[in-house]
Order: structure tokens, then sequence, then C-alpha cells
């Protein structure tokens, strides 16, 4: 898998069912489920300040991750 396109993450189980489900529903990758949902939610619950703040957060990230500042061990942490 290349790590720099694709992560893995956790989901507790019932989740994991429900997207699965719903992804066959839609005719979707569960990846590209995830995506529709993430962007619905933040469509739905961020301000444009919030998601103007999300991309420069965001742009910060990447910026670090291609100096090679990130530690690969652990989360970034971020607080709002």
């Amino acid at each position: 898998m290349d790590t720099n396109k694709w992560k893995s993450v956790l989901l507790p189980r019932d989740v994991y069912e429900n997207i699965v489900v719903i992804s066959h529903v839609e005719g979707r990758t569960i990846s590209g489920q995830l995506r529709v949902i993430f962007e619905s939610w933040k469509n739905s619950n961020l301000s444009s300040k919030d998601q103007r703040y999300l991309q420069e957060e965001l742009e910060k990230y990447r910026q670090q991750i291609s100096n090679g500042e990130e530690d690969s061990d652990e989360e970034p942490i971020y607080s709002v």
C-alpha cells in the first residue's frame, strides 16, 4: 500500500459494517463512501471561517511532511 496516498484507520465494527452496506447500496468503494460522508459533514457543520482554517492547517501539515518534519510514529494533534 502506498502510504503517501492511503492511510489505515480504526473504526468501531458497527460503523465499519454500516459503511460497507451503504457503500454497496450507493455503488461506491468504502474509501469513496468515507469521502462522501466527510465532505457532507464538513459542508454541513463547519463555517466558512472554520473551513479556511482547516485548509490552512492542512497546507501546514503537508508542508511538514514534505520537509520530513513529521514523526512517523505519532499522529499530529490539532486543537481548534
